[in-house]
């Protein structure tokens, strides 16, 4: 992370105007843990400015929006700080992702959340020299921190920290432990610093604190894990002091067998359940924005009024699922199998339809009347 001052011309000619430019680089990272290593990347994160005498008004910020960050390149070397360069390795020229940035904060405690909105599992490349204010050129000093929540880590891969014959439950609990602890023992207070004074002195930045025990009670926990006699997911979180309701938010599910769980009123959005067997499971009132369901198995499911705006269903199978009340708005439910799914009070506005079995053609006709998409799917 990087913030610029570039003075422009003013209006008046007693005065000099300042801008300031940000630029974020955002990249997968390895990680040495337990004798192993794990890689990890960003759904998001929370940019903070802390301002001293200056303000950002809510209505003059341009970072707000949807943003293509750019594909990383050789020349983005000199955003990278020292610890940066260390993984340097880790970069590549592949295309950059969406992200989403939207604005909180009053006008001198300003706030930027970003999100993922499509393209890599992690968000990846460089919003470079966005501009997020103006000021007049006084003493200031602008203190950028960027904050992540453990919804907003993914881990991508993982080296010597576990056997590859476990489950996919236990692999799923074990890489949410990791999840927990980099964010509460790697990541805090801030993943990135950075800082802009003119005319005003530096200060410095805010110390990490190393609890020596953290790691230690990690391994154990890992083992405990891994010579669990039983492979059910709820009494693996349990083992694991996870709350499958929330800890799992953004986290990856994939593969897992959750024939029958009790989900209702979770809090799990961009939760990844691909491939999982999710045959019978309650996920009544939950909220599961943006979630990730391709090819699972939802029969019998009841998803009675739960938040599903943005998920990804494809392929999956609803047959015999209830999704009253449930908002559907924006989500992929192409070649989904929809035999005797139940869609009455369900929100479809742009919900997009297409190669589904099990479809009555009036079923089909009510769910366009209220605003659902059908598309031809090449099959």
């Amino acid at each position: 992370m990087q913030l610029e001052a570039i003075p422009v011309p003013s209006v008046a000619a007693q005065t000099q105007q300042l801008d300031i430019h940000l630029s974020l680089n955002f990249n997968e990272h390895w990680e040495p843990l337990l004798g192993g290593r794990v890689k990890f990347g960003l759904q998001g994160g929370t940019l903070k400015l802390s301002l001293e005498n200056c303000e950002i008004p809510v209505a003059s910020r341009q970072l707000v929006g949807d943003f293509a960050l750019s594909s990383i390149e050789s020349s983005t070397e000199v955003l990278l700080n020292e610890s940066q360069h260390e993984n340097a390795e880790n970069l590549d020229d592949t295309d950059g992702t969406l992200c989403h940035v939207s604005t909180v904060g009053d006008d001198t405690k300003p706030a930027w959340i970003f999100s993922l909105k499509r393209g890599k599992p992690v968000l990846k490349g460089l919003l470079k020299s966005a501009k997020i204010g103006g000021f007049e050129a006084k003493p200031l000093r602008i203190a950028a921190v960027f904050e992540v929540a453990k919804e907003d880590i993914y881990l991508t891969d993982a080296e010597g920290l576990w056997p590859h014959d476990i489950t996919p439950n236990q692999h799923s609990v074990l890489e949410r432990i990791l999840t927990v602890y980099l964010q509460a023992n790697k990541l805090q207070p801030a993943l990135s610093w950075a800082l802009l004074s003119y005319n005003l002195p530096a200060v410095e930045a805010p110390e990490v604190e190393i609890v020596a025990e953290a790691e230690a009670q990690l391994q154990e926990m890992v083992d405990r894990i891994i010579s669990a006699e039983t492979d059910d997911f709820a009494e693996l979180a349990k083992i694991a002091n996870l709350n499958p309701a929330e800890d799992f938010a953004g986290g990856s599910l994939r593969g897992t067998s959750l024939s029958a769980v009790d989900f209702s009123s979770a809090n799990l959005p961009g939760a990844n359940f691909r491939g999982a067997n999710l045959n019978d499971a309650d996920f009544s009132d939950a909220n599961l924005q943006n979630s990730k369901f391709g090819g699972a198995d939802l029969s019998g499911a009841f998803l009675g009024n739960a938040d599903l705006s943005g998920a990804d269903l494809y392929r999956a199978s609803l047959a015999l699922a209830n999704l009253s009340g449930a908002d559907l708005s924006g989500a992929n439910l192409l070649e989904v199998n929809l035999t005797n799914a139940n869609f009455s009070g369900a929100n479809v506005e742009s919900a997009r339809f297409g190669n589904n079995s099990g479809l009555a053609e009036d079923v089909k006709l009510n769910l366009q009347q209220r605003g659902a998409i059908f598309e031809t799917v090449d099959s």
